[in-house]
């Protein structure tokens, strides 16, 4: 039977994990629409998703170290702004449009990197708040790989009008997600901090 302690530690690693399935999701839409199989995409964003946030983790856990309660604040605005560059994103760009051939290595490394640019970010966070890496890591390749297959074949399904719309959508849901995610670990910190 899990303790309340892992319980918290599982529902934190949920919070972060959630809203880049939302933003995966959306590209998958999107490949869904090119008409792509999903085993290699599903795959490609796993691998990527997975290894990307080790950089932010390994920054955010040294920074812990050093300076404490700091590093989240820092983690909590860096959340924030990804809320806000993905919201912006979102509004700006269909997800369509800056897809390449998966044909191709580069193509493949551009997918791959550009997929998983907001890991690098969103590990910072996750290395101030000392969550556990292993467990954090496995969580973020599951999601991507389900997340990729489900809206990529959703994407095939629906017509092109509609599947923009669905990933317009995850790609809003994940910046409000991300907002809310840095908002309350502000506000969670803050709380600490005067009591």
């Amino acid at each position: 039977m899990c303790a309340p302690n892992c319980r918290f530690v599982a529902l934190r690693i949920a919070a972060f994990v959630i809203p880049l399935g939302f933003d995966t999701f959306g590209v998958a839409v999107a490949l869904g629409l090119l008409g792509l199989h999903p085993l290699r995409p599903a795959l490609l964003f796993a691998l990527f998703e997975t290894a990307m946030p080790l950089i932010g983790i390994l920054v955010g856990r040294i920074v812990g170290l050093w300076f404490g309660a700091l590093a989240i604040y820092i983690g909590a605005m860096i959340l924030i702004g990804i809320g806000i560059h993905t919201l912006r994103e979102t509004l700006e760009h269909d997800h369509e449009t800056a897809l390449v051939s998966l044909e191709s290595v580069r193509g493949i490394l551009l997918a791959g990197l550009g997929i998983s640019t907001d890991e690098i970010a969103m590990g910072f966070p996750l290395g101030a708040l000392g969550l556990p890496i292993i467990a954090v890591l496995a969580a973020v390749a599951v999601q991507a790989f389900v997340v990729t297959v489900a809206g990529i074949v959703v994407g095939c399904r629906i017509g092109t009008a509609l599947g923009r719309r669905a990933s317009r959508v995850a790609g809003l849901a994940a910046g409000v997600a991300f907002l809310a995610l840095g908002g309350y670990l502000l506000v969670e910190r803050i709380a600490l901090r005067a009591g």
